[in-house]
């Protein structure tokens, strides 16, 4: 059975996904720090959490030379450290190979890789983290075979999940898991393009409920995936 009563989670990205993270967190009994650099998105997430030691902080992951400061902000609101991190921020921007510009490569693969590094690198720093934590990092179907449009989306997603396995074996001597969920289309209230649609049609299950893959990270947070590292936890239906 899952139990996160009392844990100390990070949430960072507050989408769809983090979104319900955040509430399935809850309802287990973790206390939560959602962040994000949107704060009406914060404030509605946290109108939905139970009345306990929920807290929020702004922040832009773009700002990586002060991601160690931010994380030492997460710790001090409430003066607990960390037994968890889960690293939804997501940046999807599609282009023609002829389109995907260096800036748009760049702009990518801040988000979805570099600061990834960083938020690591800082939350494995002393006084941050409890014994026996973990990171769940939000991958996507796309770092095993971008589609038309993804080159820069696809290889940052590569080099999170490629630079896991590294990381697990470095982290595992500090207590800390790292693991990654990697779905196919999410159900968002955005529409979907003609290709998304044909994706979702070959996956034959629909898009992808937040909720079922918040459940996954709740699972990969707890004692119940004590024996996984560094793996990656395919949702993608009947896609191949």
């Amino acid at each position: 059975m899952i139990n996160l009563k009392n844990k100390k989670i990070l949430i960072i990205g507050c989408g769809a996904i983090g979104g319900a993270a955040a509430e399935i967190l809850n309802e287990l009994g973790a206390n939560v720090v959602i962040s994000d650099k949107d704060e009406l998105v914060l404030d509605k997430i946290l109108s939905n959490l139970d009345k306990r030691q929920h807290h929020k902080v702004v922040f832009d992951v773009r700002q990586v030379d002060q991601i160690k400061n931010f994380i030492k902000k997460v710790v001090s609101v409430d003066g607990l450290k960390l037994d968890g991190l889960v690293y939804a921020v997501d940046k999807n921007l599609t282009a023609s190979l002829m389109d995907t510009s260096l800036e748009l490569l760049q702009n990518v693969m801040m988000v979805n890789f570099f600061a990834f590094i960083e938020v690591i690198k800082a939350f494995i720093g002393e006084e941050v983290y409890n014994p026996n934590s973990s990171i769940v990092a939000v991958s996507s179907y796309a770092s095993l075979g971008a589609d038309k449009g993804q080159i820069a989306y696809g290889a940052s997603k590569a080099a999170m999940d490629n630079s896991m396995s590294a990381i697990a074996k470095e982290i595992y001597h500090k207590g800390i898991r790292i693991n990654s969920t990697r779905p196919a289309i999410v159900q968002s209230d955005k529409q979907l393009s003609e290709r998304e649609k044909e994706l979702v049609a070959m996956m034959q299950t629909g898009p992808i409920d937040p909720k079922i893959l918040a459940q996954q990270i709740a699972f990969l947070l707890s004692d119940a995936s004590s024996g996984v590292y560094g793996r990656h936890f395919d949702v993608r239906g009947y896609l191949v």
